[in-house]
This record gives C-alpha cells, structure tokens and sequence, in this order.
C-alpha cells in the first residue's frame, strides 16, 4: 500500500545544563518567545473550485507550518473539492473539505491525520482508564514516550474498535468470550498484535514502520519530494544518532551507512575521524565530505586534509568543526553519496555531502528536556600489548653491552640514555662502582631489573566524563521556539589532558504574513581544553620515517619506553633520565610544557520563505560566523625541552648539541646558549570570518497528482576569510612573573636556522555559484532529474576556463512497484531502479594560482633593511579537480516490507587532478603544482534491513551495510624517493591504487643471522639501498596493499521486548595493509637507541646461533666488536629490515563497537513523578576488537600511533537518563 508521509511528528525532545549566565539568557529569551507565541493566532483564506485534497492540502501546507500524514489511497479519489474565497480556519476548511467523504482527521502539534472514519467506534475517555472485568485501557506511544492520538486499536475477527485520544489513551470493552487479539495501528507504524488473556492495562509502543514511505529528502539546498529523488542517499534518525552516546556526531557514522568508510584515527576531542564517501576522489587534495548544517556549509577554522588528520598535529584538535554541535540538538542526518544527491553543491561536494538538521520548535505547550550521559573511560593496559618486562629489557641491553653497541664512552656521549647510560654516567660522576673486573655493577642493574614500571598506569587514568543538555520548545501556528544549552566535561584519560564544552542555541520561526515565514537562529559552542605539548612532525627521507622532536606523547611514551626506567626513585621523588643531552622525566614533562587551548564559535543565521504564488515561493538564507581559537604552548624553564637549548655540561655534548647558537662571526668560539634562562611561550591565534547568502526560487506544481514537477533556480555567494598569527616568545620567566629575558644574538640564531618570532597568514577565499535544478515524475513510475550549475573561485587561475568550473547531473528512476504487473503484488512491495552521470570537481592542494610572496628583515643589527621573497611562483593555468562518475542502483522491499535492500555500483573518472613535479629548480621552484594526474575509482555498495521476528510485543531487526572501492591512478608525472614509498602513510604509484604501501622484499637470513633482500628480478640486494633516490624505485620495492581499506561495513542487531531495547553494532574493514613499529630502533647512533626503548616480545625470537635462520625471521644482534664496517652496510639491512615485506601485517578488524540496553520507564511510574517520559540506558563502546592480524601484538589497526597530541580511543561505558517535562 502507498503511503504519505511529509514530516514525522513521532520526535524526541532533546536536552541541556551550562553556566548561569547562559541560563539566565535562555530563560529570558525562551519566555519571550512564549509569550510572543500565545500572542498569535491564524486564519487562512483560499479559493479553490473543482480541486483534489491533495491541492488543498498543498495549500495549507504552503501557508502554515502544518504537514498532512495520510494513506495516498484514501484521498486520491476525491477530486472535487470547492473552498470559497472567505477567511476560515484551518480547522474549518478540512471539515467542509472532508464533509462526506467518509474521512476525519486529527491535528497533533504541527501534524494533521487524515484517516478514514467509517469504523464504529468507542470514543475514548479523557481520564484514566478504569479497569474493570471484561474491560481493557492503556496508553499507545511511540518509542520516546509520547502518546499517540488516533491509533486504530480493534479485535481482530469483528468490528468493535476504537482510537485513542490526544494523550494515545484507549478503553475497549472485550465480548464475553475467555480470549481476543487485539491490533493496534496506526499509518507510518507497524502493526502489533496482543493477545489479552487477565490483563486488565496493556500499554504498547509502536515503532516506525520498515515500510518505504514517501517523504521529502533533505538535501541542504531543498526539500524535495522523495518521488523526484533519484540519488543516492542515507537517512540516520536522531534515535540512532543518540545511541552513540558522543559528544562527537562524526564518530558515529562508522559502520552506519553503506559507502562511507570511517576510521577513527584519533580519540582527542576535537580531533575528526577520517571518513570518506564512496572512497578517494583525490589523490594530494582533500578527500573530507562537506559537511551542511541546516541548509549552509561548515568551514573548518583550519584546513587539515583527511591524510594529515593522522599525523597527531596540534592543528587536528580543530578540524572538525562538528565537534562543537550538542548531539542533543540534531534531527537527523542525511548523507548524499552520488553526483545526483551532491548536483547542487556544484565543486564543493566531489566527496559527498553530510547534511545536518538541527531541531525546531513544535506547536504546543512548553516542552522541557533534559539528557545526561555519564561516560567511563578505561585506560589501556600491558596486556593488549606485547611488549617485554623490565627484566628482559636489562638482559638485552647487557647484550647490547657485550656486543659494543653500549659502553662508557658512547653512554657519557649519547644524546638519549636510559638505564646502562645512567649506570655509566654515575660510575663515571664517581657515585657508583663498576663491578668485579670492570664488569658492569649487577646490583645497579637487579634494582632497575625488578622495577617493571607500568607506564600505562602512571600515566593514564580511568576517566569519568559527563555531558548536559537542556531544551525548551514551543509556539503556536504564528511562533515557535526552540532552545537548549549543553555541558560536556571530560577529566581526561590522561594526567596531561582534558576538556570543557559548552553549547547554546536558539531559534525561532515566525509566519509574518500568510505569505512570508522569517526563520532565525544564533548558536554559540565554547570550549577550554588542556594538552600536553606538541610540536608538528616531520618526515625523514633519509630513513622514511616521520619523527617528531620532544615528543611527550602519553601514549607513544607509554608504549615506546623501556619498563626498566622508573618514574620515582628510592626515596619517591621524580627519578630522570637523558633526553635531548638534558635531565628527562615524563611527569615533570607533562606538568611543565602544556597547550592551553580556547576556542569559541558564534553564528548567526537568517531563513526568509514568501510565497509569490501557489507553488511558487522565493527564499533565502543568510549566515555570519565568528570561529576564532587561541593555543598557548607554556615551556616552562624547568622542562626538558628548554634545557635542552642550554645543554653543555661537556665539550663533547656542547660540539653536538646542534640547538647551540654558532656565530658565523666567530668561527673559533665554542657555541652558546641562545636560551640562558626561562622558557617559551608560543602561541597561534586562528580566526575564521565567514558570510553567506544564498538565494532560490522554486516551483513545485502538481497536476492531479499524475505530473509531479519541481524547479530550482539560484545562486550563492560565500566570503571567507582565514587568519593566523603565530608568536614564539623566549626566555620568559614564568616564576617571575612572565618576564622575557631575551639573548642578543636570538635574531641571528633565528635566522641561521630559517625561523621566525611571528607570522601571519591570511587566506581570502571569494566564491559564487548558479544552479538550476529540474524534476519531473510520471505518477511516481518514471521520474527524471537534471542539474547544472556554474561555480567561481579567486583562488585559481586567471583564465575563465581555469577559474570557472560547469558542472552537470543528469539522473533517472523507474519504479517498477507502481506499474501495474507489480502494484498487486504481495511479495514484492518496492521495486525502483535508477542511474545518474554527471561532471563534479573540487578544488586542489596548494590551490592557488597567485604568486605567493613573503617580507623579510635582515638579522644584521647593523643592517635593518626588509625584503620580500619569493614562496610560490604563479601558476595562472591551476584548475579545478574535475570528475565524471556514473551510478546505476536498484531499491526494494519484500514480504510486507520485512527486508528492505538499497543497492548502487559506481564507476569515478577523477582528472586534471592537482600533483606535484619534480623539477630542476632553474625556475625558482623545486615543486611545481599543477593538473598533472588522473584516477579511476569504482565500487560498489550494498544496505540491508530485515524484520527478523516481530511477535506480540517483541521485535528483532537487523541492518547490514558492505561496500567495496577500489582505485587506479592512470596517470602521474612524479615518482617519489624510496624513503617516501616505505613509510607507514604509504605513497602513490602509477598504475597503482592511491596510499599504497610498498615495502623491500625479505630473503631470509644467513647463517650469521644477516637478513637479505631480493629486488624485483629475484636477485641478492648486495650493496646499500639509498632511501633518497627515485630512479628505478620498483627494482627494490614490492607494492603491498593499499592503506585504506576497499572493504568497510557494519552490522547492528536490534531487540526490543516491551519498553526494554537491546542494540549490538559490529564494524568491520578488510583488504588493507598497515606497516608494523620499527622492531630495530636505529638512530644517528646505530642499535645504542635501544637504551632507552621499549622492548617487543618478537626480539625474544632473535637469532642466536647457526641454525636459527630455519625457524626465526628475526635478525641477530650483530657484534660490533669483531666487525668495524656496522655503521654503514649491516645498519642499512637493519633499515630494509624495518620496512621489509616481514614487517607488514593485515589492517582488517572485526570489532565489537557497541552494545546498549536501553529501557523506557513505565507510565505509572512517570506520572507519579510529575514527568512525561523517561528513559534510562546503559552503553559500552569500543568493546573488543574480535578479530585482527596477531602481527599486530595487540595494538588497534585503526589507531594510528603518530604522537603528537593523538590519543587511542578507549572502552567506554555510559549511562544514560532522558527525562520529558
């Protein structure tokens, strides 16, 4: 049967708490609306003469904020319906319009019911149900708790029935007989059958139905009508999104919705997740979807691309910008996926668009919510990790010791020391004794031996976190208004981090005059947050890996450090170590070189609507936005990292130490410190300005409900404007009240080294676009749709063909399901299928066309003349990224809609992308950018819904999500150096996928324990492998896999048995590689870095003795005594090793992500307490990972371990509390 359903009116209320301040201003504004909206009442006048009800309906809709629910069969009959041209009510024309029809109808708050009101029945009664024998009551909800007016509720087998009433309340007197059935139902529901035996009260909550009901798509720039939908979409209720219990929404979407991969790289709040929409569109640009909220783009406040959002930067705390969102406030979610869903976003939405909708208010008295989540975070611990005791550490540095790569001279040295370096720095300070003969001191060794330091218990914490929300929401047919304000406050899971977010909204939506609706919105997110110090990384060619220095990372330090290293010495105080030549303590660390971070977005949004005729209506949208975010970084003088610009305790350290201050003008004086005294203080302030209009005209006629049309025509105009400003202070003086103690020579220090004190760097990025959009559907059955539009940047080249970019769509549907072989079927219940083609684009890395030039000072201080130098050349001829996709997919639903199926395959022809080219350098440009590389990607996407049992008052549902990607670059100008094909974030090779990883192919070892390598050929690698070259990189290297997994999907089981609910969500990615830890800590000192690491489990399988080489692949410790040539050729095979095809493991995962049990409290509990609904429910998230590669050793495969401020994300248990006033 064919259903209409314009607007769900079944709706939780959402929550909030927050300072006083905010309360007081929502408290005053909320009452204003209130007040404003008693004030308000509404008459129509309409003329129609011969008309349909669903014109009339159409109508009403256009001229108030009422939606109609109702059966299309039911209405479709009536044609002849004559509204005179005089003022009535709403109330007052559905009667006369419904005046012997043989239909009623019921308004619940924005909602009118059209339903059929042939059916004897037995009104029900305002007050309580009174039980008597042979007599049965109750209440009918949906699932949050709202009663629902107007359910049928009948025996089955007669006619005696009746409906509920405003509040969902029945009475229906039972025949004399021992049994009946009774069959509750309601449109848009399923239907639930009871048996009644003693029960004298029987409460039911209906839930929505899996039936395939019409409804409008949300697409940010237009509601349209589902029939004239021919993309590919995805619609995620606020129920689901609430079941996530994050205060992050971007977190949520993993294993939800077929064709979007998310990996959650990153547990620091703030931090996004990298989610990708039918793949990568891209091969160096941007591949993150846009997100939309409410009808307007989210701009980041700072750019990081999807592949940067795993390096752990500071800068990844900021970008995404739907972390200052309340979860509370959102409506739903819509993901469009293919060209024909993302049309109208033109060259902005080649990676798919995520449409946010935020919350309204609803006709009606006050409605008061609150939602409380109370989250417990569990540290990790040694046992999901294999790493060795303490003991096992002192028994392997003791070889290192043996075998010359430890000894007193090089320990003394070395820039890094952990035990044995400090056994040998105190013997050689006269504190200790060596041991008998000059053997190493055993009992120095037995105490560090015997300490086992658990890292992860020093310096992480079982965390609580708890998140607020209050809601206000009300109005009348004239005013409405909507109001919340949020708390969310997280210890940390750290001794260095933690976090405070506050949220306020308000909006309200007025109807002026019959003809215009004024829309405003003003939303506000504060949020403090603390973490430990963080400098970016950077990628060592040489070795292909990226490091970081004074990296104090709680995490990577906890994983990385060696056990036998204690925190606190005999007498409990603070025990350090070497680090950076200077005195190191993790705690100390943390407590003395901090990020202070504060951030506050403001927008203000304005919604005009007028209807210039019927079906013909004018409306804009306008938003200003204010982000702007400040990040301290507190040095203290007393931390290593500032100690570290000091250190010179010998000549030897002081020759080394290159953080020393060199004067060229005294080439024969020893160097200095350029920080004598105090710290730093380093800050970066980001600001992001930002307008945005947008204006469309659309007309939506409908002819006797046979020809269904909808045009839209508009354009937009987006200013954007990004600034930062960076400040390092030096040798302030925190204990001195802040003072700066500059050295003189700091000018000249910061020049040698190609620094700088401050910066700022605006980006002006000025952008319009045109669209059109039209669609036309035959009955439902043979719907067409098409879209162009025109899109403008200042960012690219001067040409029109280089700054401009025409996109177009066209798409169709055939629903199979209305043509007559298949309207009577009763197994086959939808059957749809549709295509679309079409050219999208997006803008490049490095986008910009203009000359980039930079201003400069000499540091001569007898010289103070500027200049400007020269940072990029133009490239006047930079394009858009363009790309042709084509998409074929196929809808439908089975058995009385108990299994419902969405199918696409997709085929993505990505060219003119931006890439980077190797050049002599004779034009001033090393790199130069342009639309040098092509990609092809293709895929496919499967979602499946299934009613498993449905019986009396239990229901089990399952939801499945698959999709497949798949990618080939058919053309790429550069070829990258060794080093940068072998790190963990993989490279890009010509006929290859994107973010391959490529690896030395492993030979085994020798009867000396020497690992060999074999090139492509199959030959012995027998001299060094230079990291840095790009000639014949693929005679070394074997391509791997790719890093982002071309399989990704979830699975979610749901129980629900009375008003309990039991949800189980699986996630899953399969075909992809990652690379493993180094096993071999190499350094500028060879295998003497392995003094302070930690120690693998694997290295217990090393080789030991001829023979080994036919059971281990694990290299031996070579003696560097009896071979002078270790530094060069053998420490290079400990290089290949590292990023050897050995060391490569599977990157699929099974995970256990959710379990929750919720549970909705009785109406005679509710009542009692003088509230309306309540439920309460508990969560784990990130439960257990129940399959995974056991290369791995425990470690997550989608967390990557990059430092920085990145953070794995933990288990979590939450208990939740949803209260309706």
């Amino acid at each position: 049967m064919k259903k209409n359903r314009e607007k769900s009116f079944m709706q939780k209320r959402k929550p909030f708490l927050a300072k006083r301040l905010l309360l007081l201003f929502l408290v005053v504004n909320v009452f204003s609306f209130q007040t404003l909206a008693n004030l308000q009442g509404e008459i129509l006048e309409l003329e129609m003469t011969g008309g349909s009800l669903i014109e009339v309906f159409a109508k009403v809709k256009e001229k108030t904020n009422y939606t109609f629910l109702y059966n299309v069969d039911d209405i479709k009959e009536v044609n002849n319906v004559t509204i005179s041209a005089s003022p009535k009510s709403v109330q007052t024309i559905l009667t006369d319009c419904l005046k012997d029809t043989g239909l009623t109808y019921e308004i619940r708050d924005e909602v009118i019911i059209i339903k059929p009101a042939a059916k004897p029945v037995t009104p029900a009664k305002e007050e309580k149900p009174v039980v008597e024998e042979k007599k049965v009551g109750g209440v009918v909800t949906d699932n949050t708790g709202v009663g629902l007016p107007g359910v049928s509720v009948f025996i089955k087998g007669t006619s005696i029935g009746t409906t509920t009433n405003i509040d969902g309340k029945y009475n229906i007197q039972l025949p004399d007989a021992s049994e009946a059935i009774l069959v509750f139902s309601f449109i848009g529901m399923d239907t639930q059958e009871i048996t009644v035996t003693n029960q004298k009260v029987i409460d039911v909550v209906l839930t929505a139905g899996s039936e395939q009901i019409d409804e409008v798509v949300v697409t940010g720039y237009q509601k349209i009508d589902r029939r004239l939908f021919t993309g590919s979409a995805a619609k995620i209720s606020t129920e689901e999104v609430k079941l996530a219990a994050s205060p992050d929404v971007s977190r949520f979407l993993q294993g939800t919705v077929a064709g979007v991969s998310v990996d959650n790289v990153s547990g620091t709040f703030g931090a996004a997740p990298v989610v990708r929409i039918r793949g990568n569109a891209s091969i160096n640009g941007n591949n993150k979807p846009l997100w939309v909220v409410d009808g307007v783009i989210l701009e980041d406040l700072v750019e990081v691309t999807a592949d940067d959002l795993t390096s752990g930067n500071l800068s990844t705390v900021l970008s995404s910008g739907v972390a200052g969102l309340n979860p509370d406030d959102i409506e739903d979610i819509q993901v469009l996926k293919d060209a024909s869903a993302t049309a109208l976003y033109g060259a902005q939405a080649m990676n798919g668009v995520i449409v946010i909708n935020t919350k309204k208010g609803k006709i009606g008295k006050m409605q008061v919510s609150y939602a409380g989540n109370l989250t417990v975070k569990e540290r990790p611990n040694y046992s999901q990790f294999d790493i060795a005791n303490s003991a096992s550490e002192i028994s392997f540095y003791k070889e290192l010791q043996r075998k010359g790569w430890i000894d007193l001279a090089s320990s003394v040295k070395a820039r890094d020391y952990g035990v044995l370096g400090k056994m040998y720095d105190q013997i050689d300070k006269g504190i200790i004794n060596w041991g008998p003969d000059g053997s190493l001191n055993e009992e120095f060794l037995s105490k560090y031996g015997n300490a086992n330091t658990d890292w992860f218990k020093t310096l992480f914490k079982n965390s609580i976190s708890q998140q607020h929300s209050f809601s206000f929401s009300g109005g009348t047919e004239k005013a409405k208004y909507y109001a919340s304000i949020s708390l969310y406050d997280d210890s940390g899971s750290t001794i260095a981090d933690n976090v405070t977010k506050y949220t306020a909204t308000m909006k309200g939506d007025f109807k002026v005059t019959d003809k215009l609706d004024i829309g405003i919105k003003l939303t506000t997110n504060h949020r403090d947050q603390k973490l430990p110090g963080s400098k970016d990384r950077d990628f060592n060619a040489i070795d292909g890996v990226y490091q970081r220095d004074f990296d104090i990372n709680p995490f990577s330090y906890a994983l990385n450090t060696s056990r036998s290293i204690r925190a606190y010495d005999d007498k409990g105080d603070l025990e350090f170590f070497r680090r950076d030549y200077s005195p190191f303590n993790i705690i100390h660390e943390l407590d003395n070189n901090t990020v202070d971070l504060v951030a506050t977005d403001v927008i203000g949004q304005l919604n005009l609507n007028y209807e210039i005729a019927t079906n013909l209506n004018f409306s804009s949208v306008f938003q200003a936005r204010r982000n702007s975010a400040l990040r301290e970084h507190k040095i203290h003088e007393s931390s290593n990292q500032a100690n570290a610009y000091r250190a010179m305790d010998t000549q030897f350290i002081r020759d080394a130490n290159q953080l020393l201050f060199r004067d060229p003008d005294k080439p024969n004086s020893n160097p200095i410190s350029i920080l004598p005294t105090g710290g730093f203080y380093n800050t970066v302030n980001n600001t992001l300005d930002f307008y945005s209009i947008r204006n469309s005209v659309s007309w939506n006629p409908t002819i006797e409900d046979t020809h269904i049309m909808s045009f839209l025509l508009g354009q937009e105009v987006k200013y954007t404007n990004r600034k930062e400003i960076t400040s390092d202070g030096w040798g302030v003086q925190y204990d001195r009240g802040g003072l700066f103690n500059e050295h003189p020579d700091l000018s000249k220090y910061l020049s040698l080294n190609n620094q700088t004190r401050e910066g700022i760097e605006e980006y002006r990025d000025r952008y319009i676009g045109y669209f059109l959009n039209g669609a036309y559907s035959y009955k439902g059955k043979y719907t067409f749709n098409g879209t162009i539009r025109r899109d403008g940047s200042n960012k690219l080249g001067k040409t029109k063909a280089a700054r401009h970019l025409n996109s177009w769509n066209l798409s169709g549907k055939w629903n199979l399901s209305e043509e007559n072989f298949l309207a009577d079927s009763e197994k086959i219940n939808l059957l749809s299928l549709k295509a679309t083609y079409g050219l999208n684009g997006t803008m490049g890395p490095n986008a910009s066309a203009i000359q980039k030039l930079v201003a400069y000072q000499s540091w001569r201080p007898y010289d103070k003349e500027t200049g400007v130098k020269v940072e990029d050349l133009a490239n006047e001829d930079l394009s858009w990224e363009k790309m042709y996709e084509f998409s074929v997919g196929a809808e439908a639903a089975f058995f009385n809609n108990r299994v419902y199926t969405d199918i696409a395959y997709y085929k993505r022809n990505a060219f003119d992308l931006v890439g980077a080219v190797r050049t002599s350098g004779i034009g001033g440009d090393a790199l130069k950018y342009g639309n040098f590389a092509d990609m092809e990607i293709e895929g496919f996407e499967v979602a499946l819904n299934t009613v498993n049992i449905t019986h009396d008052n239990f229901k089990w549902t399952t939801s499945i999500n698959v999709d497949y990607n798949t990618s080939e670059i058919t053309k790429l100008e550069n070829v990258d150096r060794i080093g940068d094909y072998v790190r963990n974030t993989g490279g890009d090779y010509l006929g290859k996928p994107r973010r391959g990883l490529y690896s030395v192919r492993f030979d085994g070892l020798t009867n000396q324990g020497l690992p060999t390598f074999i090139n492509s050929a199959g030959n012995p690698i027998n001299e060094n492998v230079n990291f840095q070259t790009s000639e014949n990189v693929m005679d070394y290297l074997k391509y791997e896999g790719v890093l982002d997994a071309p399989i990704s999907g979830g699975m979610t089981n749901t129980f629900k048995y009375k008003d309990f609910s039991l949800g189980i969500g699986i996630v899953f990615r399969a075909g992809n590689k990652v690379r493993l830890d180094d096993l071999f800590k190499l350094g500028s000192t060879g295998l003497r870095q392995f003094g302070y690491s930690s120690i693998s489990k694997d290295m217990e399988n090393r080789w030991f003795s001829p023979g080994d080489e036919n059971f281990t692949t694990v290299p031996a410790i070579l003696n560097r005594r009896f071979d002078k040539d270790l530094d060069t050729q053998s420490l290079n095979l400990y290089e290949l090793y590292n990023k050897s095809d050995v060391r490569v493991a599977d990157g699929g995962f099974i995970r256990l992500k959710t379990i929750s049990l919720g549970y909705n409290l009785p109406k005679s509990f509710t009542n009692n307490l003088g509230i309306q609904r309540a439920k309460i429910s508990l969560q784990a998230q990130n439960i257990l990972l129940l399959y995974s590669d056991k290369k791995l050793n425990g470690l997550d495969p989608e967390f990557y371990r990059s430092g920085g401020v990145s953070l794995p994300i933990p288990r979590t248990f939450t208990f939740s509390l949803n209260v309706g006033f």
